[in-house]
Parts: C-alpha cells; sequence; structure tokens
C-alpha cells in the first residue's frame, strides 16, 4: 500500500504536492550549492540601481523627466560600457515629463559609439511592442514579460515580431552580429543558479558590513553554517534563513554614484544592468539565496550563468519515454526499486537480530543511488538536480514503517533474554 502511495503521489502530483516538494528542494540545493558558484562571470556584470536614497540624493523623483533619464544614461555611457542593458519600462508617454527627444538622441548616440545599448520591451498577447515608437526605433529591445515558464529563464521566445532573444541572452552575444547569433543551443530555458559571495572589489564603493565577503571563510565552511542554519530552521528568526546572505552576489553601484569618476573603473568593458528598486513597484525576483531582490538581478544572474557556463548551463531534463522527463522516469524507478526490495526482505528469523538491519542497508543505497544519479545529471548532462531530498525521505518514512515492528519485536527479545539471564544469575 505505502509503494502505491508513492508512485500516485509522484505520477499524479496530488494537491501539488511534488510541485511544492520538487520546488522546495530545489531552492534547497541551490542555496548549498551557492559557495561553490564559480566567479569568473563576476567581474563582467554589473547592476546600476535607481532607488529612493540615489533619488533623494540626485534631488529628483520616481518617475524621472526623460531629460534626466538621458543625463544618467549619457553618464554611463561616458563611461564606455561593454554593453547596457535599460530594464525600465517606456511604454506610456508622460506628458508631465517633457520630451523624449533628449533620450532619442542618446540612444542613438550609443550606436554611434557602438556600445549594444538593449531597451526592456513589454508586448502585448499578439506579441506587438507596447513600447514608444521613437525609442524602439533608436535601440535594440529585448522582450521582458513572459508566461509559461515557472520559475524558469526564457533564453528565445516565440516572437511574432523583433528580436526572440531575452535580454541575458542578447547581452551575451553582444559580440557577434545578430543574424550570426545561433539560438538553437539556447532553446532550453535556463535555472539560473545563484552564486554566494558579495565581491570584495565592491568594498570602496558600497556598504559591504554584513555581507558574506568572497575569501573571508571556505566554501565548504559557509555550506556547513547554511546546513545548520537550515538544519534548525524553527528555531530561528526566518528572515536569517531565507536570506542567508543579505547582499546581491553581483556587483552593484546607485545611480547617484555615477558622478564619481572613481566608479569608471567597475563600469569600463562591463555589461551593465540599469535597474530600479523604487517603494511602490512591484519588480521584484525571489533568490534562495538573498531572499527578495530588485527584478534586474535576475537578468544579471542570468547573464552571469551564461558567462559562466556558456551552453552547459543549467536546464530542465528531456523528454523521456511516454513524454515523461528522464529525471521523473529516475524517481519512479528508484520508488519501485524500493518496494521490490521491501516484498523480498522476509521475516527475521528466529536469533537473527542482525536482519533487522537490512532495511537500514537498503536506504542508505538506495539514498546514495539518488543523489548520486542527481549530481551526475547536473555534472555531466547539466541537468536541473533531481528531488532527491524527496525521494529519500519517502523511501525512509516507507522503510521506517515496514521495518520499525521488526525492530521493536528484536528490542523486545533482547530485554526478555536479558531479564531471563538475570533471573538465572540470581
Amino acid at each position: 500500500m505505502g509503494l502505491f502511495l508513492m508512485l500516485y503521489v509522484g505520477i499524479f502530483n496530488p494537491f501539488g504536492i511534488r510541485d511544492a516538494a520538487d520546488k522546495s528542494t530545489e531552492n534547497w540545493l541551490l542555496r548549498m550549492h551557492a559557495p561553490f558558484y564559480p566567479e569568473q562571470g563576476q567581474e563582467e556584470v554589473v547592476v546600476v540601481l535607481i532607488d529612493d536614497q540615489a533619488l533623494s540624493d540626485m534631488r529628483t523623483s520616481w518617475p524621472m523627466r526623460y531629460a534626466e533619464q538621458a543625463r544618467l544614461l549619457r553618464q554611463l555611457l561616458g563611461y564606455q560600457p561593454k554593453s547596457l542593458f535599460i530594464d525600465l519600462l517606456y511604454t506610456q508617454r508622460r506628458f508631465d515629463g517633457g520630451s523624449t527627444e533628449s533620450l532619442r538622441r542618446v540612444l542613438l548616440s550609443a550606436r554611434e559609439q557602438g556600445t549594444p545599448l538593449i531597451l526592456a520591451d513589454y508586448r502585448d498577447a499578439a506579441g506587438r511592442s507596447q513600447l514608444l515608437p521613437e525609442l524602439r526605433a533608436a535601440a535594440q529591445t529585448a522582450q521582458v514579460n513572459w508566461s509559461g515558464y515557472g520559475e524558469r529563464y526564457p533564453l528565445v521566445l516565440d516572437a511574432t515580431q523583433g528580436d526572440p532573444r531575452t535580454p541575458a541572452l542578447q547581452l551575451y552575444q553582444t559580440a557577434c552580429v545578430a543574424p550570426d547569433c545561433p539560438s538553437a543551443p539556447f532553446a532550453e530555458p535556463l535555472l539560473v543558479r545563484w552564486g554566494y559571495w558579495s565581491d570584495p572589489a565592491m568594498a570602496p564603493y558600497v556598504d559591504t558590513r554584513g555581507c558574506g565577503m568572497r575569501g573571508e571563510r571556505g566554501n565548504w565552511a559557509q555550506l556547513a553554517s547554511l546546513l545548520f542554519r537550515d538544519g534548525l530552521r524553527a528555531q530561528q528568526d526566518v528572515d536569517s534563513v531565507e536570506r542567508p546572505q543579505p547582499c546581491p552576489y553581483t556587483r552593484t553601484l546607485y545611480a547617484n554614484q555615477l558622478r564619481d569618476p572613481r566608479v569608471g573603473e567597475v563600469l569600463k568593458g562591463r555589461h551593465v544592468l540599469l535597474g530600479v528598486s523604487v517603494r511602490g513597484i512591484p519588480d521584484w525576483v525571489d533568490s534562495p539565496v538573498q531572499g527578495r531582490l530588485p527584478g534586474v538581478y535576475w537578468h544579471a544572474m542570468a547573464l552571469d550563468n551564461l558567462l559562466t557556463q556558456g551552453e552547459t548551463y543549467w536546464r530542465d531534463a528531456p523528454a523521456g519515454p511516454a513524454g515523461v522527463a528522464i529525471s521523473d522516469w529516475l524517481e519512479m524507478v528508484l520508488v519501485l526499486l524500493a518496494g521490490i526490495v521491501a516484498l523480498c526482505i522476509v521475516e527475521r528469523p528466529a536469533g537473527q537480530p542482525t536482519g533487522n538491519w537490512r532495511y537500514l542497508l537498503w536506504f542508505l543505497l538506495l539514498a546514495g543511488l539518488a543523489i548520486g544519479f542527481s549530481w551526475a545529471l547536473a555534472r555531466w548532462w547539466h541537468i536541473a538536480p533531481l528531488d532527491w531530498l524527496g525521494l529519500v525521505l519517502a523511501i525512509g518514512v516507507f522503510y521506517a514503517y515496514l521495518g520499525e515492528p521488526r525492530l521493536a519485536d528484536w528490542w523486545a527479545d533482547t530485554i526478555n533474554a536479558w531479564r531471563s539471564k538475570e533471573k538465572r544469575d540470581a
């Protein structure tokens, strides 16, 4: 009965139980992998944030007037970034914001100086761009709204017009001309991996107190700390568990700092993403490492993944027989194997107490297989880890349920034998 129940949950996903387990396990695994995330892409990507403090320092408010935004972009372009993505929406004409002409001229100047500049583009259900026409004609665009991908970051969309590549892929492929950029290797959506360690090189520019800085402790020591905090989740402040790293992994500057010429060494030759984090604007992404972050960081980490892993980025498992994902087939095979083993373990023969440990030995073997398959899929096939944690817990509970009566019988026999020996000795 227990075997059929596990298979039912695994195949039919009643009440979303399996989806919830998969998401929880995936977030946990991403958090545990975060300290080991390679650092080579970190110094290539910079986020410039427009936040409430920056607006106050610049003596303006949100939304900024078009001329103020043009001045900000001109400052950014003056530092000669490798590419620039503007994660701001220009879908409605603001009649109190002045003319868009100054902004359009800045976009054209970026084209003249050879800096790829990409505007965030919101498209309707029919695929039509909602971007102001004069701005759309002056720069590249990348669609930033999509659905049907869940927690994944799509790299290529089914676009009826415009460039089908999303911001991260366009920024990654800025070195090639559009017709020469292959999209086939990036057809599958990307599972965004999040890094943990903040870059110590940013200490002269932003406040890094309280941040986990690369080099301050070992990766394995940080993993042990994360395991300890997750293991005592109920006994700790929720925020300290959901945000084990309070600072973003991606290098970050603020819009009001662009007047400081020192930031040139951070921006020059880098992929720069301009985003906004202002109260009342619901543009957020949930990171399993840093908690809630402005949405621009999702594009930044997706780009970092491409710079670090290229075409070998993590993705969902391909479909196998009957259209079921290979990882799902592996999980079902392991569950069936657990059930077959349980049927083959006969009742403990009298006088052989060691037979009760066979459940434990098989549990350890099956748990090792689940972890090994998950590691191999991620290591060699670049497939998102299967839900080995949920699988191990399910098999563990199943075996504990089957083995508990036999273990109880063995314990009772041991106690009775000890008492009988005491009586004989007395």
